[in-house]
């Protein structure tokens, strides 16, 4: 199975009374040796499903609504976890606090309150300054 043919891809599923739901496969995810599918609902833009992904014999695919409750939410961490994951990748740290100066908490070099409570100026307070 190539995890990226699947992730985007429409899926239906039927319901025993025949009633036939559309969702998108929103990731999938790696947990006790087995895949689930995160799917997100293609009708009404928000909810999400939790399934287990079982192949047959000859490749067909079919997704198995997960019951248990320690499962789903174990899933649904690891995809909120993998989607911050995707969401930092190539994003620079840009903080540089500990190279700064130390400065007063009265946010002068030199301190003229007498607190003398020194601790570095915050990168957003000097791209403010300057």
């Amino acid at each position: 199975m190539n995890p990226d043919a699947l992730i985007g891809a429409q899926v239906e599923l039927s319901a025993p009374d025949g009633r036939i739901f559309r969702f998108t496969v929103a990731s999938l995810i790696p947990y006790a040796g087995e895949t689930y599918a995160v799917l997100s609902s293609a009708d009404d833009g928000g909810d999400l499903l939790v399934t287990h992904i079982e192949s047959d014999g000859d490749g067909m695919l079919s997704f198995i609504v997960a019951t248990e409750e320690d499962i789903i939410t174990t899933v649904l961490e690891k995809q909120v976890a993998q989607t911050i994951a995707r969401a930092l990748t190539g994003v620079e740290d840009t903080d540089q606090e500990a190279d700064a100066a130390p400065v007063c908490t009265c946010g002068q070099a030199q301190c003229v309150c007498g607190a003398r409570a020194w601790r570095p100026t915050p990168s957003y307070i000097r791209k403010a300054k300057s």
